[in-house]
């Protein structure tokens, strides 16, 4: 048998059409129309001539069939067989209440025709609807008597296009038989024209349609909600001649007397004949000059009443309006100003529109979640295909198309995202506009609160959700964007934002257009996307700052959570586009970048992610997760790498840590690596964090460090510290000291002075840079940690020098424990390195308390009295360029540890210098220096001190350091002990 190849087309009349072939046979397929029982209802050949098909290359065209259907009187099922096969396009439905028919829209006219597909049909009343599924029009169509083909008697019909339809440079008409849609028809009806004048006794300009340009329009002119006056656009404009090829498209009406008043303005609006829809822009207010100014005046007071909570934007409001007072004085009799235009009642309620260029799995998905949240009688969905280059694109977009409420709008070439959408904002004239990215997926009661945000406030202009990968606007933090969570899906996280955010709303610097809401009163005042923006990125920053700079708020809805899969249109393009886009952005709005820096300084989103951290943590919890709460801080030094071998000993007992941090920008940060979990805070809002830690009901606190922290802070966490197990390590003296280090304010060590000394060097020098109790005293400083300290159920030293002191400042701790911090850096080695004793090696970041002065004043008495000896600083000094530039120390800059080993192979040393003045807890760099064979010399203070005595190897020198007399000492060529094995090395290792 051979292979069928064929068609169902569209009805005519009672006829179903199409075409069948049976390919290498060259006799015309049998065509057979049976009912769903498999009664036979007609039957012929397929042998019709069908000029159109040549192009399918069979070598003729005479395949075609067109038979007639009279015998059904109910509806009926129809299967069409040629040969037996079923082609596509069928079954297919005939009998009465089915109508097939075509719609037209030229010049201004309405026409087209409808069929039933029954015998003898009644000529039906036809309605026309717009694509809002608004009825703009009504008409009986009629039969022609004089048809010649008694089964295809089309009933015809012809109206006017209605006043409302004009406008768009896109639009779509529907025709209705009853609920039964036969046909649809888009078309444009653009209106180009100019108002010259609005005035008390007339309103003058012109209009036409270009795309129905016989057509002279009727216009109306309301005042203060009155017809005031009418005409036609039809007077001759001799002055057009540069402008349009139309002339006689002028308008010039009279009004009706205005109120005498002259302290009241007017609200003007022109309007085609029968339509709500304002033209040139309007409404307009306009008034005589006094009038203007009385309402200018009045503007004026009324900012008065912003003075006691936001004087900044009553002074700014107040001179704007005496500059426009002032610029109308000497203008115009009468003037006008563009009104703010009043809420029109949209139908439908939501345009979702959707451009659509790459990924088919994509944006099936993401269309399908907009049609299972939306609702289809308020909410339509608008499809634009941007010439996508997928082949099975189309298809997929048109079985979508046949949905109730979803149009189809196709690209005839690529216009870019930008473009795209401009066309979507076009076809859309009534009702809010959702701008959603074809990579997205929404999700239940999403649209529904996108939609309630925007209403709450009249200054809403665009409401943005929060999404897994939308820059400011990301969860869980801005700066961990991704695809998916280990732990959760997106779709349970939509759920909860919703339950605990509904409602609550966010002011941010811009919208986003990955799922934007814009609401139709800003879409009419400010207008479309700016195209200067190309394909894309920068276009909706760049339409939020002229919203903006008209009074409109833009809000992110802490209750919508929408998942987007970021640039698959875009692609590897994202960031060429962006180098682009992102200057001109700035040249029109210079505060833009500043702006936004500022608000991801202070992470504006914070408080809408904090609810999705309390349930991932909770849940945590509840599947057996167990965490410990960590507490720290982000200033760098070796406090970093205990923490972290602390952490890798095992200290937290299998626990997740909980990792609070107070950050550089003076926020907070609360963060969990396995949950991939980042939330901050301000410092006034530590009672939400605690509240938010609550969630992961923490097994331990631990606490490396409190500088940065404020005194709220440390009160609350004093509270927590006695419920729970914790544990406070004390890495530095800022307990004791708001300096950190003793270090007092001419240079020298304290000595760990009383509260009347530190208070008068905290005067001359300053607490910690770093500090947040610079308020307290240093009595009450000392008594706060005090209080602090004493919560704990574990206070650890890593040094018994350390454990010293504090039990010395604080002696209602009974019990301090001196724990070394663990070492896990790796094995010692056997020998002193290999080098020469002229050269010294200083490792680290080396600050005033690290002795980068007391190196320089060393560096200079070796130049007289040691000219053989170098310094070798591997790392950095507060004081480089001074130290260089002496000849005899050399400075390596930051250094990674792997590169270490190089370094001291350079350095050729044997010997490591330490010069700290304060007493170190501990000193990663003195173990750094014995594992790579270096030979340490330390001050008499500190933990050093206290690891090289115990080890027995190095060297400890009187301090406070004598630079003449270490220099001696340094230089001494009898080294006792130092020529083979270190025999200190075990012993430092263990104290390491």
């Amino acid at each position: 048998m051979s292979l069928v190849t064929g068609n169902t087309d569209p009805f005519e009349g009672i006829y179903v059409t199409g075409w069948a072939i049976a390919e290498a046979d060259p006799d015309n397929c049998n065509i057979l129309l049976v009912d769903e029982f498999g009664q036979k209802i007609a039957a012929g050949r397929a042998s019709l001539p069908r000029p159109d098909l040549a192009s399918l290359g069979y070598g003729r065209t005479n395949f075609a069939f067109r038979l007639p259907v009279t015998s059904c009187v109910t509806p009926t099922k129809l299967h069409i067989l040629a040969n037996d096969v079923e082609l596509p396009g069928s079954p297919v439905y005939a009998g009465p209440g089915i109508f097939d028919g075509a719609l037209n829209v030229r010049g201004g006219i309405i026409e087209g025709w409808v069929t039933e597909r029954v015998a003898h049909f009644t000529p039906p009343l036809v309605d026309i609807v717009d694509a809002d599924g608004k009825r703009i029009g009504r008409v009986q169509s009629h039969t022609d008597p004089t048809a010649q083909d008694p089964h295809f008697v089309p009933a015809r019909f012809v109206l006017d296009l209605p006043a409302s339809c004009f406008g768009r440079s896109e639009a779509m008409l529907h025709g209705y038989v009853g609920d039964f849609r036969f046909a649809s028809f888009r078309f444009s009806a653009r209106l180009d024209g100019y108002v010259d004048a609005i005035g008390t006794d007339r309103c003058a300009g012109w209009l036409v349609c270009p795309d129905a340009p016989k057509h002279r329009l009727d216009l109306e002119i309301w005042r203060d909600g009155i017809k005031v006056g009418a005409g036609k656009a039809n007077l001759f404009r001799g002055d057009l001649t540069e402008t349009s090829e139309l002339l006689d498209v002028g308008f010039d009406i009279t009004l009706s007397p205005a109120d005498p008043k002259l302290d009241l303005m007017s609200t003007i609006s022109i309007r085609l004949a029968g339509a709500d829809d304002e033209l040139f822009g309007g409404p307009f207010v306009a008034g005589r000059r006094p009038a203007l100014l009385a309402a200018a005046q009045r503007a004026a007071r009324a900012a008065h009443q912003l003075a006691s909570n936001a004087p900044a934007e009553a002074a700014l409001l107040q001179t704007a309006l005496n500059q426009f007072i002032t610029s109308q004085r000497r203008g115009p009799d009468y003037s006008h100003v563009r009104a703010i235009r009043p809420a029109p009642s949209a139908a439908p309620r939501l345009n979702i529109i959707i451009p659509i260029y790459r990924n088919i799995a994509l944006t099936h998905a993401c269309i399908e979640s907009a049609m299972a949240w939306r609702n289809a009688e308020t909410d339509r969905l608008v499809l634009i295909n941007d010439a996508s280059p997928e082949p099975n694109m189309a298809g997929m977009l048109a079985g979508f198309a046949r949905e109730p409420n979803v149009v189809l709008l196709s690209n005839a070439q690529n216009l870019g995202f930008i473009r795209s959408v401009n066309r979507g904002f076009e076809f859309c004239s009534t009702g809010d506009v959702i701008l959603l990215n074809s990579d997205t997926c929404l999700f239940a009661g999403g649209i529904d609160e996108l939609w309630r945000i925007a209403h709450s406030a009249p200054e809403i202009g665009t409401v943005t959700a929060m999404s897994n990968n939308a820059t400011i606007f990301s969860y869980p933090h801005p700066a961990l964007a991704t695809a998916g969570l280990a732990d959760i899906g997106w779709a349970e996280l939509a759920t909860v934002a919703l339950k605990a955010n509904r409602g609550s709303f966010i002011d941010v610097p811009t919208a986003h257009g990955f799922c934007m809401l814009i609401k139709r009163g800003l879409l009419d005042r400010v207008g479309k996307f700016n195209e200067i923006f190309g394909r894309g990125y920068g276009e909706e920053n760049e339409f939020c700052q002229r919203a903006a700079d008209l009074g409109y708020r833009h809000v992110a809805a802490a209750g919508v959570l929408v998942e987007h899969r970021e640039s698959v249109s875009f692609g590897a393009d994202k960031e060429a586009l962006l180098k682009v886009n992102l200057p001109k952005l700035e040249s029109l709005y210079p505060e833009y970048t500043p702006t936004i820096m500022g608000y991801e300084a202070r992470d504006g989103m914070r408080r809408a992610r904090w609810a999705l951290d309390a349930h991932r943590l909770k849940r945590a919890v509840a599947a057996g997760t167990r965490f410990a709460l960590v507490l720290q801080n982000s200033f760098i030094g070796g406090t970093k790498k205990a923490i972290a071998d602390i952490a890798a000993s095992g200290a937290y007992g299998g626990a997740e840590p909980l990792n609070v941090s107070n950050l550089a920008s003076g926020m907070i940060e609360l963060a969990s690596p396995s949950l991939s979990l980042r939330a901050v805070f301000l410092p006034d809002e530590a009672a939400d964090l605690f509240a938010l830690l609550a969630a992961a009901e923490p097994d331990t606190i631990i606490v490396h460090q409190f500088l940065g922290f404020d005194e709220r802070f440390l009160t609350l966490l004093a509270d927590r510290l006695t419920t729970r197990p914790s544990i406070i390590y004390l890495h530095d003296f800022y307990p004791i000291c708001p300096r950190v280090t003793m270090i007092d304010a001419i240079g020298e060590f304290c000595g760990m002075a009383d509260s009347a000394v530190c208070a008068r060097c905290v005067a001359l020098g300053g607490a910690h840079e770093g500090s947040k109790l610079t308020a307290l005293e240093p009595a009450a400083h000392r008594s706060l940690f005090g209080h602090v300290l004493g919560a704990a159920g574990r206070v650890i030293a890593p040094s018994a020098d350390t454990a010293r002191r504090y039990q010395a400042m604080f002696p209602h701790l009974t019990t301090i424990e001196a724990v070394p911090h663990p070492n896990l850096d790796g094995a010692f080695p056997q020998a002193v390195r290999a080098g020469t004793w002229n050269d010294i090696v200083l490792l680290g970041a080396i600050g005033p308390h690290k002795g980068s002065h007391t190196l320089l004043a060393m560096a200079k008495r070796a130049l007289f009295t040691h000219p053989h000896l170098r310094f070798h600083v591997i790392g950095y000094t507060d004081i480089d360029a001074a130290l260089i530039k002496l000849g005899n120390v050399t400075i390596s800059g930051a250094y990674e540890a792997a590169d270490l080993p190089r370094l001291l192979d350079k350095a050729q040393a044997k010997i490591a210098l330490f010069l700290h003045g304060w007493p170190e807890t501990f000193s990663y760099t003195l173990s750094e220096a014995v594992m790579n064979g270096l030979i340490p010399i330390v001050p008499d203070i500190g933990a050093p001190a206290q690891r090289v005595q115990q080890a027995g190897f190095g060297l400890v020198l009187p301090f406070p350091i004598d630079v003449a007399s270490w220099l001696t000492m340094i230089a001494a060529t009898d080294w006792p002990g130092f020529s083979g094995s270190p025999a200190g090395f075990n012993e430092l290792q263990t104290n390491s």
